[in-house]
């Protein structure tokens, strides 16, 4: 039997989650990572693999933890529009506030490594097409209810509005205010109108 580990793999990937999503994939070592978890690296790479492995599973976990909190702030409101405000408002908390400006770990995972590496970009469309269903899903339901209007492309929209999520990323961690961001959510959702 095997000695059980000394170290929490959930924290490990959470801690090596946090430090991908500082650094991006390239500038992070082995010894960023050994120092922000705690864990050596050869404990690391009897539970994750290398460097590339502990990245693909920290970026899962990640894509993951969003779709889930996006299913409750959505679910969490009567109101499509009041929904979609929520879902950008924690996108603009998140990523983009002064204290924060990391942006996305998919979106930047897309520029550093997308456009060169069929897996990550792989695993990066079939995340967004998640995302564009949930989206898809909660517009229809809009549309059931009355509240948008039947001419409205659910999944065209759906697509539009995390597109406007990327955008609002990258306006964050290009030293847009959340002023200036509230503004463009507010045309954004003049789509579902």
């Amino acid at each position: 039997m095997g000695r059980p580990k000394e170290f929490d793999p959930d924290v490990a990937l959470s801690a090596a989650m946090e430090k991908f999503w500082e650094g991006g994939f390239e500038a992070t070592s082995l010894a960023d990572i050994t120092a922000s978890t705690g864990v050596q690296k050869a404990s690391l790479y009897a539970t994750y693999g290398d460097k590339r492995q502990l990245f693909l599973t920290a970026l899962s976990r990640y894509q993951d933890d969003g779709l889930e909190r996006a299913k409750v702030v959505l679910a969490a409101h009567t109101s499509a529009r009041a929904a979609f405000e929520a879902v950008f408002a924690w996108m603009i908390d998140e990523c983009a506030s002064k204290d924060r400006s990391r942006g996305c770990l998919c979106v930047n995972t897309a520029v550093e490594l997308g456009p060169r590496d069929p897996e990550i970009s792989a695993m990066l469309q079939a995340h967004a097409r998640r995302v564009v269903t949930l989206f898809a899903e909660r517009i229809e339901e809009a549309q059931r209810q009355g509240e948008v209007p039947e001419r409205v492309d659910a999944r065209a929209t759906a697509r539009f509005l995390l597109l406007t999520v990327y955008g609002i990323t990258v306006g964050g961690k290009t030293g847009f205010g959340a002023r200036k961001l509230d503004e463009v959510v507010r045309v954004a959702l003049s789509v579902l109108s």
